[in-house]
């Protein structure tokens, strides 16, 4: 999403352009032999835009020393229509990352480590009841091969 804002920046034009085509070349980490599933900072499992998306960039589009967030929150609806999806909290923070100069790749790194505590903390919890145990959709996932007492019947 961070090279996005980089391409992009605040230009409509430029957004609609980027957005209506995959990009020329593949992302560094693989997966050149398919396009990407949705653009970067959106979310295609969302039907709407959540509402502490919405509330964060309000608050931060208040505060930013830069141009991205403002034109980012003025501009939300439109994006989302130019993407086909709504807003992630992942195009929050990359153009937070725009606004405060930090490279595309000193973006993501700030933006993993930030939320690495989320992460660390969800896997504790989740610890209790191990993987088979996966809170959403029971049922809907059907674990078969691995340990032979339980890899074939799923929970």
């Amino acid at each position: 999403a961070l090279a996005l804002w980089w391409e992009a920046g605040t230009e409509g034009e430029r957004w609609r352009e980027r957005l209506a085509a995959p990009p020329a070349e593949p992302p560094a980490w693989g997966l050149a032999d398919r396009p990407p599933e949705h653009p970067p900072g959106f979310d295609p499992r969302a039907r709407r835009c959540p509402g502490t998306v919405r509330r964060a960039l309000a608050a931060l589009a208040g505060l930013s020393p830069g141009p991205h967030l403002p034109w980012l929150a003025e501009h939300r609806g439109l994006l989302e229509e130019l993407a086909g999806a709504p807003l992630a909290m992942a195009g929050v923070a990359a153009a937070a990352c725009r606004d405060l100069g930090l490279a595309p790749a000193q973006g993501e790194l700030l933006h993993l480590l930030l939320r690495l505590p989320g992460a660390a903390a969800h896997a504790l919890e989740q610890s209790r009841t191990g993987w088979r145990g996966y809170p959403f959709f029971p049922g809907a996932v059907r674990v078969t091969g691995g340990d032979s007492k339980q890899g074939s019947r799923g929970r």
